[in-house]
């Protein structure tokens, strides 16, 4: 099991339909619609011990959501900045996991309202 945390930014909007992504970055730039945090704390070296089926569960204040992925064979994320999820089979350095059953529009408006106001959520992922 792997926890990290990410902080909200107002400019978040969770509104895309294929990706989500957590990132190093501090700010978000342009558009931005996938990131679902900013200043994450995850290790990639530790996320790439994992493999297979995959559950990520996030939670802030009490409320929680989940979604699983899968990790494509043989693939480690080689980007150290950001954290990519999506629910298409599209892999790049960028992408950690695939086939997810959410992107960023399928979170938790509640969970997207507390990422808005700049709250800090914890995510863990942990295999199936």
């Amino acid at each position: 099991m792997i926890t990290f945390t990410v902080n909200g930014h107002p400019k978040i909007t969770a509104e895309h339909k294929s990706t989500l992504e957590f990132t190093k970055e501090e700010h978000i730039k342009g558009n931005g619609d996938c990131i679902l945090g900013v200043s994450s704390n995850h290790n990639v070296n530790d996320l790439n011990k994992l493999s297979g089926r995959v559950i990520f569960v996030m939670s802030v204040d009490g409320i929680k959501d989940s979604f699983e992925a899968t990790i494509p064979k043989n693939h480690k994320l080689a980007d150290n900045k950001e954290l990519v999820i999506r629910t298409s089979s599209f892999v790049s350095e960028r992408t950690y996991a695939i086939a997810s059953t959410k992107a960023s529009i399928n979170i938790d408006r509640k969970i997207v309202e507390s990422l808005k106001k700049g709250k800090k959520i914890k995510v863990t992922v942990y295999e199936k």
